[in-house]
């Protein structure tokens, strides 16, 4: 196959695949816009508990406070509702998009691992930049840079964790030295 083939080839790949990856994002976004609502709903519920313990003392405020809770329970109830029938109708058509007869068929000649919109579009690059001359050594080049991208997401884990690890133990030090000049006393 020369380039022109492999990168027409490509393209009819990628376009078959499009319609999942718009589907894809419509998912991502509505789980996204449930867990913001969420995240919200469970911040308001918490300051509202604190006002309840610093207002309970006073039977007005703490009318007050059930209402307020009354309406924010109300207005979350809503949206997550809204936004979880939206997240059906997004999953549906995910599931409708993926059992499409022309994905099916373009799945069939194209390894599944790499069966995506992104990884289609990278794919293109690899062999438009000269970097993969043949379909194999574009499939090699991105399982390559997947597996670079696995090792330096490991190490960015372990830095995390050492730096954690050196914090606590920084810590744990301080509250030592300060015990034993407790003690001495």
């Amino acid at each position: 196959m020369s380039k022109e083939e492999i990168i027409a080839f490509l393209v009819q790949k990628k376009n078959l695949t499009s319609a999942v990856q718009n589907a894809r994002a419509d998912v991502a976004s509505a789980q996204k816009d449930l867990n913001r609502v969420k995240k919200r709903f469970r911040t308001m519920l918490i300051v509202s508990l604190l006002i309840a313990l610093v207002t309970f003392t006073s039977g007005e405020m703490f009318l007050i406070w059930v209402i307020f809770v009354g309406v924010v329970c109300y207005f979350r109830f809503r949206d997550g509702k809204r936004i979880n029938t939206t997240l059906r109708e997004a999953t549906r058509n995910l599931a409708n998009e993926e059992q499409q007869p022309d994905y099916q068929k373009g799945m069939q000649d194209f390894p599944q691992k790499f069966y995506s919109y992104w990884t289609i579009d990278r794919l293109i690059h690899l062999v438009q930049e000269n970097r993969a001359t043949t379909l194999q050594e574009a499939f090699n080049v991105a399982e390559t840079q997947d597996f670079q991208h696995d090792q330096l997401a490991i190490q960015q884990e372990n830095l995390a964790v050492s730096k954690s690890t050196n914090s606590a133990a920084k810590t744990s030090a301080i509250a030592n030295v300060f015990t034993a000049m407790n003690t001495r006393r």
